[in-house]
């Protein structure tokens, strides 16, 4: 019989994250991904729109009787549950408002009395039904039993039997096809091997079930994968989709019931998100295969690699309303043949889950290479570059560009609140729709994103002293479409402190010592390319490590339009083109008071761009001017020019781009993008014909389009003085 192949790896994390509570450590440790245990990914970014921080006493009630203070006065109150101990268990009760949230997972049958603020609140008491074929408590689903804004005003007594959990709530999930999922049943065999006994639709699952109370904002979710379905050699695994399933009895149309799943089957991704509200009778919440929209992508890999190309997926759910998501990892085993694409099928819309949630997916391309680590040698994938989160809107597939990991907030000492940016909705100028995208991921020379770091404070956390201590100087690199470039083991940097060369390196750039004085760092990368053209990116920032503001502004994100708003940077003429890009300076701050920590925002005081024909190293102004409008909290301040005055001539019409940002302390970033942009009607050929005879050699190239020594000798291209080029053999 056939064996079955493994076409996955799979990985699930729960990451929470409430950017107010953030120690310092943990958000300065957030500013790139941090890899946990098992490969998951975790990637912080809070982003995109300012909210306040509430203080207790000013949350929001629907009823004026749902309040629960501490000045309230407290009673007893004795839960009494009826459970068969022969086949459930009582798992947890749950105790809610919009001002607390009570839990005890101590619970015997019958009584449980426990001490209660006065107010009005919902019960949700939870039974789990088991079972009993096996020598363990191996839950099979969970029974809600609810009360609805219960007063408590006196000591009571409240009965809550598992009994009344009668309403099934079905989560099913269909395929494109409209089939519900089957992930198939294998037989284990004598040499623990996987033998196929019936062939499934899908290879696996991956779900969060919620129950959401509206009024409160309060979500209580359950997350897993099926996997698949295996019996054999005293071995039993149960694969079903109705895992996730569970009972309740009736509630009100405050109670939405959510599913959010990714299915897997080959190279196809299959992400939805449903929900129903309120429950008298037996629900089943699916997906309708009609919603589902196409998105593929053939990703460009890196040209200096020789190792195989894997596909990896990070599959999320943002709460448009707070930094909590799913995050779940998902790789392919099986290398990416050349040209051959994955394809994404994303079935729910922002609108569809305005009360709750939106799904994501984040694709991402690997590379496996052999690592040499403690005298070891192993195969580990390395993520070379990844899509920013993919999502739909008004049935739309979009494109929606979160920026870098960094949290931004303004800390007032009167008001005392926090400014933090969820996740959703994302820059609108950097986010689009998939068919306003006319180029590669990756096929691009990418913007570096930088921001040095060095803090040493110290918090007392209940009268005990904490330092936190950094000293790193961190940057990525993000392509035209804000995708990620791991190009930042392939550059080389070079440190000068005080006009002195101190340090050189590869990598990244962490520090041992503090640096003092002027710091001026060169960051180099000469690994990328663009079509035919090999690429660079090298970047200047310069800073004084011993001033209050030791922070360098930082450019953002940068892409360019054409005049019907697709997002490119190749045109047929200059006039075709705008350039469009965000900057700030972004200075992390820690309130040790406190216990906050994060970055201020600030505008740039200069901001000078500058073109040039490719490689020729000829600098023109690039006029460009604010629009304050498009002021975004984490990406900052927006910048836009059209390329109608570029003139001149660049190689196969490429030119070259330079931005340089000032801090109002005199700290700047200056980065040279070669190349950044093509014009058509402004190109010569590297293998034109010979121009007029009257014409004069004005510059001479390598084959590969390097500006040559007017000496170099061999085969070159040289460009003539009425734009033409020839390519010439020099003895």
């Amino acid at each position: 019989m056939e064996k079955k192949k493994t076409f996955f790896r799979l990985a699930i994390t729960i990451v929470t994250m409430i950017a107010y509570l953030y120690a310092p450590s943990q958000i300065c440790q957030s500013l790139k991904p941090k890899i946990l245990e098992g490969g998951f990914h975790y990637m912080p970014g809070p982003h995109q729109i300012s909210v306040k921080h509430m203080e207790r006493n000013d949350m929001v009630f629907t009823n004026d009787e749902c309040k629960a203070h501490e000045e309230q006065p407290t009673y007893q109150v004795d839960f009494v549950l009826d459970f068969d101990e022969s086949h459930s268990k009582a798992k947890e009760i749950r105790i809610i408002n919009s001002d607390s949230q009570i839990f005890n997972r101590r619970l015997v049958l019958g009584s449980n009395i426990m001490t209660i603020t006065a107010g009005c609140y919902d019960i949700i008491a939870m039974f789990d039904e088991l079972d009993t074929s096996q020598d363990y408590d191996w839950p099979l689903y969970t029974m809600y039993v609810v009360r609805e804004q219960v007063v408590i005003e006196q000591d009571t007594t409240i009965n809550l039997a598992a009994s009344e959990a009668k309403n099934h709530i079905h989560f099913q999930t269909l395929t494109l096809e409209g089939e519900p999922v089957n992930t198939g049943k294998y037989y284990l065999d004598e040499n623990y091997e996987l033998v196929v006994q019936e062939q499934g639709n899908t290879d696996d699952v991956i779900f969060e079930n919620s129950i959401y109370i509206n009024d409160y904002n309060y979500k209580y979710n359950v997350t897993g994968n099926f996997g698949m379905t295996i019996e054999g050699q005293d071995y039993h695994q149960i694969a079903a989709e109705d895992m996730g399933d569970y009972y309740i009895n009736n509630v009100s149309d405050r109670y939405s019931f959510y599913t959010y799943r990714t299915a897997l089957k080959g190279h196809n991704v299959f992400t939805s998100s449903c929900k129903v509200q309120g429950c008298s009778d037996d629900i089943t919440v699916s997906n309708n295969p009609d919603d589902f929209k196409l998105f593929s992508e053939p990703f460009i890999s890196p040209k200096h690699l020789d190792e195989e190309i894997f596909m990896e997926f990070s599959y999320f759910i943002r709460s448009i309303d707070s930094p909590t998501w799913l995050t779940t990892k998902i790789g392919l085993d099986e290398p990416l043949n050349e040209g051959e694409l994955c394809n994404y099928y994303l079935s729910a819309s922002c609108e569809d889950v305005i009360e709750g949630y939106v799904p994501y997916i984040i694709p991402e391309t690997d590379i496996r290479t052999l690592v040499t680590e403690y005298g070891f040698e192993f195969e580990e994938s390395i993520t070379i570059l990844t899509s920013p989160p993919i999502t739909k809107k008004n049935n739309e597939v979009i494109i929606a560009n979160m920026g870098t990991d960094r949290f931004v907030f303004n800390y007032n000492e009167e008001s005392d609140y926090i400014e933090f940016c969820p996740f959703w909705p994302s820059h609108p100028i950097f986010t689009y729709s998939v068919d306003k995208k006319l180029d590669l991921f990756g096929n691009s020379c990418p913007l570096l994103v930088s921001n040095p770091l060095q803090f040493d404070f110290t918090i007392d956390y209940n009268e005990f002293p904490i330092t936190y201590h950094g000293n790193e100087i961190y940057y990525v690199y993000l392509g035209r479409y804000g995708e990620t470039k791991d190009d930042v083991p392939d550059t080389k940097f070079v440190i000068e402190q005080n006009g002195e060369e101190v340090i050189t390196g590869q990598g990244e750039i962490q520090l041992d010592d503090f640096l003092n004085g002027n710091v001026n760092v060169s960051i180099i990368n000469e690994s990328v390319m663009v079509d035919d053209k090999i690429g660079s990116n090298k970047a200047h920032l310069f800073y004084n490590a011993e001033a209050d503001d030791k922070t360098p502004p930082t450019a953002t994100m940068l892409h360019f339009i054409n005049s019907n708003n697709e997002v490119t940077d190749r045109f047929s003429t200059a006039a075709d083109g705008t350039i469009e890009f965000s900057a700030g300076d972004f200075n992390f701050r820690a309130v040790t008071l406190v216990g906050y920590a994060g970055y201020d925002r600030y505008a740039p005081e200069s901001v000078e761009v500058e073109y040039s024909p490719y490689g020729e190293d000829v600098w023109i102004e690039l006029p460009v001017e604010e629009v304050p409008d498009n002021y975004w909290p984490v990406m900052g301040w927006f910048y836009t020019g059209s390329l109608a005055s570029v003139t001149g001539q660049g190689q196969d019409g490429w030119f070259d781009l330079k931005i340089k940002l000032t801090d109002a302390a005199g700290n700047w970033q200056e980065q040279v993008i070669s190349p950044a942009f093509r014009i058509d009607d402004l190109a010569y050929s590297s293998v034109a014909t010979v121009g007029s005879d009257n014409a004069h050699e004005v510059a001479r190239y390598t084959l590969d389009g390097r500006r040559a020594d007017a000496n170099t000798k061999g085969v070159v291209i040289v460009k003539m003085s009425d734009g033409t080029a020839r390519k010439v053999i020099v003895p």
